[in-house]
């Protein structure tokens, strides 16, 4: 199909050439020129005359007119309203001066601008115009065929999938595999059913009419007839992929287990399937999480293929996944030595996991070696982090600073440095951070959000307060924010019922939220409502046993007289550093004498 942006002198030298607008054309021949009677006296060899002879012929079935000011201004209009972009506009426009002029062209123009804008109903008939002006062209009955079929009417296009089998029988294959595909787009599933049927009957052994069957019998629900299709493929084409691969698909999105076995059963029986097929395997595994079974078939897949980079990248994520970081280390560094595509995703995990195994210098190296692109910042703020943990919270503020980066990733990298600043309990410098950044990007919410943390963490119980309602006017009825100033206001002041009100808003948007029990268990226990406050804080602890959380359950219990099981719950606690201060300093309260 040509773009739709063809330059407009080319479109009116062919208009030029000859249209029509007063009656439909003679089909004669026009008389040759001199120019033309020059040409063909000359000397040429037998393909040019050939040429010569099949352009004469194609101008002869061309309509001879001279160009007038109506058709001049439709075609301006359609091109200009194309390139606006209203290429439905642009159809309409050409298919009314194809039926006028009885111009080939403008018919193909007005099909183009159809199919790319949509229009199926514009489309079918301008290429069943084209298809009667210029009955030779095999381009626009393939064309009208397949828009027959994405609009559903199968049993219309019967009579051009037939004499394109009887034609060139060479292309069945292909036409059979255009009917599986568009199969699910017929609305008369049983008519579509009994036509392809009646089709495929005279190609028994070929592989794409016994999918086609397959795929309309799986429309109409014949499972039956499909499972015999499967095996009859299985038979007389062991090695194609495509039924298998649409089969697959199609039960995954109802039944992804049912995918798995019916996959398994397949490669089972098709050993040289190919490598992208065998590796859909393991993948849905990963989909249905069941881990051990998915990393078992990449090794597996492995042993035949050691070095291909797509298996070992798999391998390499789910042993990963699985804590094994000396086999994840080994598969994902081997990934990159044979120039997997994501190969920057990679540094950066391989950086991850040197961190986990203690090696920061390690870490180091892999986050240093990732370039620009998706995974940059990412490793940007892990090397200032660990510059931060190594005692230099200023370099790898710094770091980040240097970055020359703008839009969201600048805000990213604005909450990177206050994070630092906040542990090492820099509050001044994070407030001021947040501040300019807010000045050049006003109503931000996310930094609005993490200054009235900082302020928070201040004792600046009116700037936390005051950001917060902030972020609530750009995001209404956010829970995140809902929740944030429910709990300043029930740990910071006495305000106890307006806190509640936002609190069970965010509850009800997010009931199974642990951060959010914990706010309701926490004002509830400020209301003096002891077992519902620890109803809902014993529900957070389960989710997410954090350290603060654990402060108040504690707390709750305390209060309660359920001193050991206080006690229980603050020795099973984890969580940030700044939540295991908040947790000692109310145990040290409560266990004073």
């Amino acid at each position: 199909m040509k773009p739709l942006n063809r330059t407009l002198p080319l479109l009116l030298v062919l208009l030029l050439s000859a249209c029509a607008v007063t009656r439909p054309p003679e089909r004669s021949a026009a008389p040759a020129t001199p120019q033309a009677e020059a040409t063909d006296n000359a000397p040429d060899d037998d393909g040019a005359d050939a040429a010569k002879a099949e352009a004469t012929a194609a101008d002869a079935r061309l309509p001879k007119v001279e160009l007038d000011s109506h058709i001049l201004f439709g075609v301006l209009a359609g091109e200009i309203a194309a390139q606006r972009g209203a290429a439905g506009a642009s159809a309409v426009t050409y298919l009314d001066l194809a039926r006028q002029t009885r111009d080939p062209r403008l018919a193909q123009r007005a099909a183009e601008f159809a199919l790319f804008s949509g229009q199926l109903k514009v489309a079918s008939e301008a290429l069943t115009l084209w298809v009667e002006l210029d009955p030779d062209s095999d381009i626009a009955r393939e064309q009208l065929l397949i828009t027959l079929l994405r609009s559903g009417k199968l049993a219309e296009s019967r009579p051009l999938v037939e004499e394109l089998l009887k034609r060139e029988p060479a292309r069945a294959g292909a036409v059979f595999v255009q009917l599986a595909r568009l199969t699910a787009l017929q609305g008369d599933k049983q008519g579509a059913y009994q036509l392809i049927q009646q089709l495929a009957e005279r190609y028994p052994d070929l592989p794409e009419a016994r999918f086609a069957v397959l795929a309309v019998a799986a429309e109409v629900g014949n499972e039956s007839v499909a499972e015999q299709e499967l095996d009859r493929l299985a038979r007389i084409a062991p090695k194609w992929d495509l039924p298998v691969a649409w089969q697959t698909d199609r039960l995954r999105r109802s039944d992804l287990n049912a995918a798995i076995a019916f996959l398994k059963k397949e490669l089972d029986r098709r050993p040289d399937a190919g490598l992208e097929l065998k590796m859909a395997y393991p993948r849905l595994l990963v989909g249905a999480k069941r881990f051990d079974e998915a990393r078992r078939a990449f090794e597996a897949l492995l042993q035949t293929q050691p070095k291909n980079a797509e298996l070992l990248y798999g391998a390499g994520l789910l042993a990963l996944q699985q804590r094994d970081l000396p086999v994840a280390k080994r598969h994902l560094e081997a990934a990159l030595a044979e120039k997997h595509p994501e190969s920057d995703f990679i540094r950066y995990t391989l950086g991850q996991l040197a961190e986990e195994q203690d090696d920061v210098p390690g870490a180091r190296r892999w986050y240093e070696a990732v370039g620009q692109g998706a995974q940059y910042l990412p490793a940007q703020g892990r090397l200032a982090e660990l510059d931060a943990a190594a005692g230099n919270p200023d370099v790898g503020i710094a770091r980040l600073q240097k970055l020359e980066i703008g839009g969201t990733g600048r805000v990213q990298v604005v909450l990177a440095q206050s994070q630092i600043a906040r542990e090492a309990k820099r509050y001044d410098l994070a407030h001021a951070l947040l501040s300019q950044a807010l000045q050049e990007a006003p109503g931000t919410p996310e930094l609005l959000y993490e200054r009235a943390l900082v302020a928070d963490l201040m004792g600046n119980v009116d700037g936390a307060e005051s950001d917060l309602r902030a972020y609530l006017k750009e995001k209404p009825d956010d829970p995140q924010g809902l929740n944030a100033l429910g709990y300043t206001l029930a740990n910071r002041t006495t305000r106890y019922q307006e806190a509640l009100g936002l609190i069970q808003k965010a509850l009800q948007a997010e009931p199974d939220n642990p951060m959010v029990l914990d706010s309701m268990g926490w004002v509830l226990f400020k209301l003096g409502r002891l077992e519902p406050a620890r109803e809902h804080l014993e529900r957070a602890f389960a989710v997410s046993p954090d350290a603060e959380i654990a402060a108040h359950y504690g707390e709750v219990l305390w209060q309660l007289n359920r001193r050991d099981e206080a006690r229980a719950v603050w020795q099973k606690a984890t969580g940030s550093e700044s939540g295991l201060e908040m947790l000692k300093n109310t145990v040290h309260r409560l266990e004073q004498p």
